[in-house]
């Protein structure tokens, strides 16, 4: 079997820098908020470009949180894009807020930010742009656009490593959020989130919200939970980190062996802003009018592929309060009609793209 992303050359690769990494954590009897969160705080948030980052849990918490240091009440709006996966939805509604769609540009498939301002509102409290696949949205652009000055959160739980002019996805806006799910460019082995920031006073908060608000062990100071990254995932990450762009650089390579075996099909490759450099974080295709028969195909010919995704926000049943109906986004309801995302890591070998290639032209009858 092909998967879509097998994550287990790259195990194989750190099993003994991590296993040893596990053993000194043991080592030192602490498991939370100690030296690996620290360190990996300090080397994530240069990466990105950032004065500060603050691990938390996971990519959602991480946007919850950054909705809540913003001081988000029930009924506030946050724009968004119906296009995206269920934790940027999820946390909009966690943290109190109402979601607002706007549609997504079919090209690129990320928010259309000239759609932006059309839906602002005096109850927007904050926009939260998605960087989807491989692409960046253009933040500067889009604040530039913007009625009124309305904070920024970059949902980047898809863009380590991702550039827009040379900047790093996550340095753009007030707050950006990112995860460490296993299958990220960067990904623990388990869940794990950050939040980047350049302001002072929401790196203080956030760092007490993220541990229930405590001050010192037993001096509450504001409303908080339990949302920290943990030593071991924090130890496993700056092993990652390390690794990140030389990563990046073969998920490029990947790209052009599929660019060049899939010449001549009738899928349509993936469109990239010229602003813009990608991380391949998946690698998604258009498959005109037989997507569905497509994926049938190549998993009986042992190749697993995935749909993201095949509903827009505004057509989940969750969310039908939000009043929305099928053709308020049109170009999102498209898309996810078409898009397939074929395997993609690192490490799958160009042997192994050639033969997906085949498999996709055969489908078509070609050789």
């Amino acid at each position: 079997m092909i998967w879509r992303c097998d994550l287990t050359f790259e195990a194989d690769r750190y099993r003994e820098e991590i296993l040893v990494k596990i053993s000194d954590i043991l080592g030192t009897g602490r498991y939370l908020l100690g030296r690996e969160l620290e360190t990996f705080e300090k080397t994530f948030a240069p990466y990105v470009g950032c004065r500060y980052c603050i691990g938390v849990a996971n990519g959602t918490e991480a946007l919850v949180l950054s909705l809540k240091v913003l001081g988000i009440q029930p009924g506030d709006e946050v724009i968004t894009t119906p296009f995206t996966a269920i934790p940027t939805i999820s946390a909009i509604v966690l943290a109190g807020g109402r979601p607002v769609f706007v549609d997504i540009d079919s090209d690129t498939y990320i928010m259309d930010i000239k759609r932006v301002a059309s839906v602002v509102t005096e109850r927007t409290c904050a926009i939260m742009p998605v960087h989807l696949f491989a692409q960046m949205a253009d933040i500067e652009k889009l604040k530039a656009l913007l009625p009124r000055p309305i904070p920024v959160i970059e949902d980047a739980c898809q863009a380590h490593g991702c550039k827009m002019r040379g900047k790093q996805a996550g340095s753009l806006g007030e707050l950006a959020a990112f995860s460490f799910y296993p299958t990220k460019n960067i990904g623990g082995y388990g869940d794990g989130g950050a939040i980047v920031t350049n302001s002072d006073d929401y790196n203080e908060r956030l760092r007490l919200m993220r541990n229930y608000g405590k001050k010192t062990q037993d001096l509450i100071v504001l409303d908080g939970g339990n949302s920290r990254l943990d030593e071991i995932q924090a130890a496993i990450l700056q092993l990652k980190l390390r690794d990140l762009e030389k990563n990046n650089t073969l998920r490029k390579e990947v790209v052009e062996w599929y660019c060049e075996g899939l010449k001549g099909t009738p899928l349509r490759m993936p469109i990239i802003t010229e602003e813009c450099e990608p991380n391949w974080h998946v690698f998604v295709v258009k498959v005109p009018e037989v997507r569905n028969e497509l994926k049938d195909y190549l998993m009986q010919n042992g190749i697993q592929t995935d749909v993201f995704y095949p509903y827009p926000h505004h057509l989940q049943p969750a969310y039908s309060h939000l009043g929305y109906a099928a053709g308020d986004f049109p170009e999102a309801e498209a898309v996810g009609r078409e898009v397939l995302a074929l395997p993609m890591y690192p490490q799958i070998t160009c042997e192994t793209v050639q033969t997906i290639c085949r498999v996709i032209r055969a489908f078509w009858g070609q050789s």
